[in-house]
């Protein structure tokens, strides 16, 4: 997803008046700037930032969850170079 689809959805539920969460690692532009000033609009719109290893370890909650290394598995395995896994 490039940042004008992520950045002005965003910006559209800010402006209904949603609390909006920017899963910033999964956005990507044509440059580094493009992208960088994309991500700085929303921020400065009250967009809430947040990547992927922070959102899954919000879902995950709890690491001594038997399910965590399932969830490991699922999203980590297929998005995890995201983040700099291998």
């Amino acid at each position: 997803m490039d940042n004008k689809c992520f950045t002005y959805t965003a910006l559209h539920g800010i402006k209904e008046g949603y609390e909006v969460y920017g899963l910033i690692d999964a956005a990507d532009d044509s440059t580094v700037d493009a992208h960088n000033f994309g991500v700085k609009w929303m921020l400065q719109a009250g967009v809430i930032s947040i990547t992927l290893e922070s959102l899954v370890s919000e879902w995950m909650d709890d690491w001594n969850n038997a399910k965590s290394s399932e969830l490991i598995e699922e999203v980590y395995s297929k998005y995890g170079a995201m983040i700099g896994l291998k």
